[in-house]
């Protein structure tokens, strides 16, 4: 017969605040070009909501004639960038030819691309499906979690 560990729940709730302030970064394939992998941070609740926050604007709506506030998408993508991509392996100028459409540049195809704050929030502001992804995947607890399966066995017991 095992003892259970007895805990507080002041002990709990102080472990799932520090645990929700935890960075938690992992290596991800970009599902369309093989050999591609970014670094992606885990957007908990607090994160998402400082990214969504710090990309909210007021302006004056001549319509209305009143203050309205909207998200600006260029915020919104450069302090995601900057939060939420924290790096990339296999960038090449080929690579990104097919991120971003009608690209052209005078680099060869096999150039690798090292990681720059800057590009990525270029990639997240030219890809909206770059932008999804990266979004999509910082916000889907099991990609970061140990507990849950794998995204290729929940597809495989689909069946």
């Amino acid at each position: 017969m095992s003892e259970e560990k007895v805990f507080s729940i002041e002990e709990l709730t102080q472990a799932i605040r520090k645990a929700a302030e935890a960075e938690v970064v992992v290596e991800f394939e970009y599902p369309y070009i093989p050999g591609l992998y970014f670094n992606i941070a885990y957007a908990s609740k607090h994160l998402l909501q400082q990214i969504l926050d710090g990309a909210k604007e007021n302006y004056f709506n001549p319509k209305t004639r009143m203050q309205e506030e909207r998200t600006n998408s260029a915020k919104f993508n450069r302090l995601a960038a900057r939060q939420l991509v924290r790096g990339w392996r296999g960038l090449t100028v080929k690579s990104l030819k097919s991120l971003i459409v009608g690209l052209s540049t005078s680099a060869s195809d096999n150039t690798e691309i090292p990681y720059s704050e800057e590009l990525a929030y270029a990639l997240m502001d030219a890809s909206l499906d770059f932008q999804n992804w990266v979004v999509s995947v910082a916000t889907d607890v099991s990609n970061f979690s140990g507990i849950a399966q794998t995204k290729a066995e929940q597809y495989e017991n689909l069946e």
